[in-house]
């Protein structure tokens, strides 16, 4: 269809880049391209929409990839959005959709998620520049939470990005797994077995659009979380495991407070800071929590609190009910 704009993951931010500037006066000016502004916050971009899904219907997931490519061709962004298709099986055949006891079959997840992808490309139309990245999603409350969990999701993940890839839509369609993994769910060594297992068949990232439940809101050495977990764990399943990218859930200011620490434990003990994709709301599901706008402005405004995590997030995200 003669569309042909690259697609990539970038896993973490460019590094500084430190130009040396000679003025006419002879004074020598240093600069550093992309460090953080002191009280500069960046735009909040768009939100985008991501689904609970609730249907195997392709048709709808067609309109809605399709919605949101004439969004970002009409107004020349790229986009990230996740498909939350519940909790794993036991056995690896699919996922149930805990509340609404309504189950997925993988070919199922499959088909709706090429078929968002195809709408999104689609509907684009003449544009190629725009991109989607959609995150392939599950969850830490179900029965798969284990290495071969992981393993089970990093083959869909593959299974899928062949399918995108075979079709064509790959140039403006990127395709990641995606897991809410919370602390309240899962024991930590649960969370990290499902996400080496992912990382062991596949090079594709995924997604942490879950929480950081218990942890620490004004601390960074380590500090405990819910049901056993501590601050590294959060931060490995989040960030610091291979394919690790994360898109917290930012509902209330607290939960700001607690990933901003999070980044911090990651810059004073591990190899960096955290750096976010962006926060992930729910208000259109549960209006007593933050707003996209609030959401953005709070985790952006803890993140700056502190020079060793102030950084550029590129995505806002937030959840509706298909």
């Amino acid at each position: 269809m003669g569309k042909n704009a690259a697609v990539s993951q970038v896993r973490h931010v460019a590094p500084k880049i430190l130009l040396v500037v000679c003025l006419l006066s002879g004074t020598v000016l240093l600069v550093l391209v992309g460090a953080p502004v002191a009280g500069a916050t960046p735009a909040q971009p768009a939100p985008d929409a991501s689904f609970y899904m609730n249907t195997t219907s392709t048709s709808t997931a067609y309109t809605l990839g399709c919605n949101q490519g004439k969004y970002d061709a009409s107004h020349s962004q790229s986009s990230m959005v996740i498909l939350d298709f519940g909790g794993q099986l036991a056995n690896g055949s699919g996922t149930d959709e805990i509340g609404n006891q309504f189950t997925f079959s993988n070919s199922q997840i499959e088909s709706i998620v090429v078929s968002f992808g195809q709408g999104y490309y689609v509907c684009t139309g003449s544009d190629t520049t725009t991109t989607v990245t959609i995150g392939v999603g599950t969850n830490s409350s179900y029965y798969d939470v284990s290495y071969a969990g992981g393993q089970a999701w990093g083959n869909l993940v593959n299974s899928i990005v062949s399918t995108v890839v075979n079709d064509g839509y790959n140039t403006q369609v990127d395709i990641t797994g995606a897991n809410d993994i919370e602390p309240g769910f899962s024991t930590p060594s649960a969370a990290i077995s499902w996400s080496q297992g992912y990382a062991s068949v596949t090079s594709y990232n995924y997604l942490d659009y879950g929480s950081a439940d218990g942890c620490p809101a004004s601390s960074d050495g380590n500090g405990a979380c819910n049901n056993g977990w501590d601050q590294y764990d959060v931060w490995y399943v989040s960030y610091g495991s291979p394919p690790a990218l994360a898109t917290p859930e930012i509902y209330y200011q607290v939960n700001a407070n607690q990933w901003q620490e999070v980044s911090l434990y990651g810059y004073q003990y591990q190899f960096g800071a955290v750096q976010y994709q962006g926060p992930l709301d729910e208000y259109p599901l549960n209006s007593s929590t933050f707003t996209s706008t609030q959401a953005w402005d709070a985790f952006e405004n803890a993140l700056d609190g502190n020079p060793a995590t102030a950084q550029t997030m590129l995505h806002s995200l937030n959840l509706h009910d298909e």
